[in-house]
């Protein structure tokens, strides 16, 4: 994005309102609308986040009227209806509208920037704001997204965390339930961090890797033959040892403070290993403070980052690149369950235990991609996409409220939310008690469906989920005579059909043929479950759920996974969805997958576009070639997000234990949107 666009949509977020403009004439207010059914509304906000069934997002509530607009839909948990970025409101005097919101069964949600730092924001002197704000690598105070006036905190400031923790104790203390931590890593850009908190960091993540870790002198001749740091040179090392070692006067010395990060400074690297290491610790300290500070209440506070983090009690994440239009409207040409399913997996690997994961249209400086689109829009795809998140194990935020001018009032987008968030009240327990067992191989009769299926242990059902994504005008278009065929081993005794296009529930017909089962749905419009009621469940055959790389261009950490009997990859977060051809050797580590396949299966690799040189993979089982496919450009464009393919390639593996490389000898990149395997794996 180009600094004048960014400047211009910065602008925009402090002036309140960017986007399209709303059409001329009177907006209708909350009245227009009825409230939500209280019959479906929970007594009393949810004791456990993990029972939220509903999520919205309601930035902010901070007068009646915002209130009036909770008031429209059923939602467990408002998300961000309060938020600290630049100045602070009074949330004491705020109180009572949390208390009202509690009273309509919902969690209230807070949120605090972990990044931003603006010139005498809430009564700060300069001479705060200049101790608490990160420096470039000549010690100058960086202006945030090219803003001047707009600073970047420093992870490593004890004052700066204890900034950010004070506005978290105010909301709290007015009936915050759960707080909402944006840009935890303090969003830095590469130019910034080099303040002198973070240096002294530094200089002890050093001497704890090689003095305690390697058992090397703080004077050893070893520094300056390693990493070039001159002892002697009383800038660099004012006592002559690596206890005092300036790093800021280290990359003046060598002239890199224009390019710390390149290939010619020797402590790049472990630059980055400090920063991981410190904004890990960082985000510690600030959940272990939060929820120390609640428990002194008698409250229990929930955490989320924006992202996928650990120490959270939730994920709560951004749409972003899974986001598909096309010529101003909603693109729904391929299914995205895969998608959304791989980041539950890894949000709650990185959790270390099974807490919700929620999507929700996030805004940043993006704009806010929800008004990308006209209002039908919307509608559709929190009917389509929006079942497609549940369906994946996951949640929807709807849109209530939020900047750029989004609002479902306005809009006339509440009125499809409130019937959304209905369903997803009356039938929660669907969604609460049940559990994704996988998405492949499901086969339907019909094409653009979007298929997952769950199991229910008590009383036992199999719950079968069919999307609809074929549309016209912005609405589904109705099918009848839907049949999925499943791989289960028996049929079940009754099959109910729920959905939330028509009130109630009507049946479905269900039968053995050869391969599994039939299941039958008699119409669908956007979506439905079918549960399939059985005494005991029967033997369900499916692949293991996929793997989602990350979005980043840079060469891999590591190109070595180990993959468990789950089907988990050990080290996904190193996983990266280029896999990099002849254009960009710098960047290549085609990735080489360990499995243990007793009796073989296949390894699954979604490609979803590849670069205008095109790209040719080649898969390899024990050094071998297994597999090869030639992939020529098809859109003229260089776009890693784009469904130019879609393509789902299966490499076959033998029984036994195997290494499973995916090599890319063709003119630029591939990317692969997720990785699955196929058979019963054993730990490797």
């Amino acid at each position: 994005m180009s600094a004048k666009r960014l400047a211009s949509l910065l602008a925009a977020v402090l002036a309140g309102s960017a986007g399209p403009a709303l059409r001329a004439g009177p907006a209708p207010g909350p009245d227009a609308y009825p409230d939500f059914p209280a019959a479906l509304r929970r007594a009393r906000p949810v004791d456990d986040i993990r029972q939220a069934a509903v999520y919205t997002v309601n930035e902010a509530i901070e007068s009646e009227s915002g209130v009036a607009a909770a008031a429209k839909v059923g939602s467990d948990v408002a998300i961000r209806a309060w938020f600290k970025w630049r100045q602070a409101s009074d949330w004491s005097r705020l109180a009572p509208l949390a208390a009202k919101v509690h009273a309509l069964g919902t969690l209230f949600g807070g949120g605090v920037t972990c990044s931003a730092l603006y010139d005498g924001e809430n009564g700060l002197t300069d001479e705060q704001v200049r101790d608490m704000a990160t420096r470039d690598p000549q010690s100058r105070l960086v202006d945030a997204w090219g803003q001047p006036g707009i600073r970047h905190g420093s992870l490593s400031s004890p004052a700066y965390l204890d900034y950010i923790l004070s506005w978290c104790r105010r909301q709290i203390d007015a009936g915050a339930d759960y707080l909402f931590m944006d840009e935890i890593n303090a969003a830095l850009r590469p130019p910034e961090g080099f303040d002198d908190y973070s240096l002294r960091e530094f200089r002890a993540h050093l001497l704890r890797a090689y003095v305690e870790g390697r058992k090397w002198s703080p004077a050893d001749t070893r520094w300056t033959g390693e990493f070039g740091i001159d002892l002697a040179d009383r800038a660099v090392c004012p006592d002559g040892s690596m206890a005092s070692f300036d790093y800021r006067a280290y990359l003046k010395a060598r002239g890199l403070a224009d390019k710390p990060h390149g290939p010619a400074n020797p402590l790049a690297r472990a630059w980055q290993d400090f920063r991981r290491e410190r904004d890990d610790r960082a985000w510690k300290h600030l959940t272990d403070a939060i929820r120390a500070y609640a428990a002194a209440k008698g409250r229990r506070v929930y955490i989320s980052a924006n992202g996928i983090a650990p120490y959270v009690d939730l994920q709560v994440l951004g749409v972003w690149g899974l986001w598909r239009v096309r010529g101003g409207g909603i693109d729904l040409a391929e299914s995205q369950v895969q998608d959304w399913a791989a980041v539950v997996r890894a949000g709650r690997a990185k959790a270390g235990r099974d807490v919700p994961v929620v999507f929700f249209h996030d805004w940043g400086f993006g704009g806010f991609p929800w008004q990308q689109v006209q209002p039908r829009d919307r509608n559709l795809w929190m009917r389509t996409r929006g079942a497609e998140i549940y369906a994946a194990g996951a949640f929807f935020a709807f849109p209530v409220r939020g900047p750029f001018g989004q609002d479902a009032i306005r809009d006339g987008t509440v009125r499809e939310i409130a019937r959304q968030t209905a369903f997803y009240q009356r039938h929660r327990g669907l969604y609460l008690e049940g559990q994704v067992a996988g998405l492949e191989p499901l086969r339907a009769s019909e094409p653009m469906l979007s298929l997952a299926l769950w199991t229910r242990a008590a009383p036992p059902a199999i719950l079968l989920h069919v999307i609809n994504r074929q549309a016209r005008d912005g609405a589904p278009e109705p099918r009848r005579g839907v049949t999925v065929r499943v791989p289960a081993a028996a049929a079940p005794k009754r099959v109910r059909i729920v959905s939330p296009d028509w009130e109630g529930e009507g049946d479905g017909q269900a039968r053995m043929e050869q391969g599994g089962l039939a299941v039958t749905l008699p119409e669908l419009e956007a979506y439905a479950v079918a549960i399939l009621e059985y005494d005991a469940l029967p033997v369900v055959r499916l692949d293991l759920l996929a793997v989602i790389p990350r979005n980043v261009w840079s060469r891999p950490e590591r190109n070595e996974f180990a993959v468990n009997a789950r089907g988990e990859v050990a080290g996904a977060d190193d996983l990266v969805g280029y896999v990099q051809g002849n254009l960009h050797p710098d960047l290549a580590g085609p990735p080489t997958f360990l499995v243990n396949m007793p009796q073989g299966g296949a390894m699954k690799v979604h490609v979803r576009a590849v670069a205008t040189l095109g790209a040719r993979l080649e898969f390899l089982v024990d050094g071998r070639q297994a597999l090869a496919a030639d992939l020529p450009d098809r859109d003229g464009k260089n776009d890693a997000e784009a469904s130019e393919y879609a393509r789902t390639i299966e490499v076959p593996v033998p029984p036994g234990r195997h290494r499973i490389a995916v090599r890319n000898t063709g003119g630029d990149w591939a990317y692969v949107g997720w990785y699955s395997f196929a058979g019963r794996l054993e730990d490797w």
